[in-house]
């Protein structure tokens, strides 16, 4: 039996895992990712989860797929920048040559894609969008049956797409008016405090989002008890996805619309149910069906696991 690791590197944590091409997990590991770490210090932490999550399989290990949020250069195996972490100029093929193993790298928004293409919702469609709502916003895209992935690797940097030409919120990249930085796990809070400045009313949401900054959790918390203030900003987050995903549709033309990431698989009634109305309001093309991930928060390490077998 061959086998391969896969690395999700997200924006507080990393995980490992070795498994199979048909996407079956053996043993698993996650451990938290140090936001100051330097590159070396990266390299050697990824080496050593790799090592251990392998075991004595090491030997059957084809290779080594990596999940990285950010822009890449896969020509170099380099992630460039991850705007959550301290990474710059981190070249993965040291990696490769320490452990004598082939390494692919993808963006983790087009490893959860490829996921999710051929192991999850969109098994058996030839044109699937995959859009992840976590920490940050990503995605990835198949057409007409292959994985686009741009001449770097960064196509469909979707999460900084603009849907605010004002720019009243900046993105933790240094751009503003980012789809990621408005309805992110990261970009609630800024949300929150923009629409707090104008609610009319008197909340117990409203009061703390005055007051200094929230979690996104909170919002989520704050709306399920029936807090106004949570609820219009849930209602914001939710149009300005759809409108979003409905240039998505209107560009790429999908079949299946597959919505992951740990804020839409943890809120799905405010996050994923809404907005399908809202995209068939907002389309031009036939509107998708969007649904939620079945692989949920595992997708882009499935993807990167897979990826080795089928890149």
């Amino acid at each position: 039996m061959k086998y391969s690791v896969g690395i999700d590197m997200g924006g507080t944590w990393i995980r490992a895992a070795i498994g199979t091409g048909e996407g079956i997990i053996l043993k698993k590991l996650t451990v938290p990712m140090d936001p100051l770490a330097d590159n070396a210090s990266i390299i050697n932490q990824l080496e050593r989860l790799i090592l251990e999550v392998s075991g004595e399989s090491f030997g059957e290990v084809d290779g080594i797929g990596i999940a990285a949020a950010g822009k890449l250069d896969l020509k170099r195996l380099t992630i460039v920048f991850s705007p959550h972490t301290s990474i710059r100029s981190l070249h993965l093929g040291i990696l490769g040559e320490k452990l004598k193993k082939p390494v692919t790298l993808l963006n983790d928004g087009v490893a959860a894609a490829l996921a999710e293409w051929k192991l999850g919702a969109g098994k058996g469609h030839d044109n699937i969008v995959y859009v992840g709502i976590g920490t940050g916003i990503g995605g990835g895209i198949v057409v007409d049956g292959h994985l686009v992935l741009g001449k770097e690797g960064n196509a469909h940097e979707m999460g900084h797409m603009i849907i605010d030409a004002g720019g009243a919120i900046e993105c933790d990249c240094g751009g503003r008016g980012h789809w990621e930085a408005y309805t992110s796990g990261s970009g609630l809070p800024h949300l929150s405090r923009l629409l707090a400045q104008s609610f009319v009313g008197n909340t117990p949401f409203l009061q703390k989002s005055l007051r200094g900054r929230v979690e996104a959790r909170e919002v989520f918390e704050y709306a399920k008890n029936g807090d106004n203030f949570a609820l219009c900003v849930v209602r914001e987050a939710t149009r300005l996805n759809a409108v979003a995903i409905a240039n998505l549709v209107n560009l790429y033309d999908p079949s299946l619309i597959s919505v992951g990431g740990g804020v839409a698989i943890k809120n799905p009634e405010f996050v994923i149910s809404p907005l399908q109305p809202y995209v068939e309001r907002l389309s031009f093309n036939s509107p998708p069906k969007i649904v939620p991930s079945p692989l949920g928060e595992e997708a882009p390490l499935l993807g990167s696991i897979i990826s080795t077998f089928d890149l």
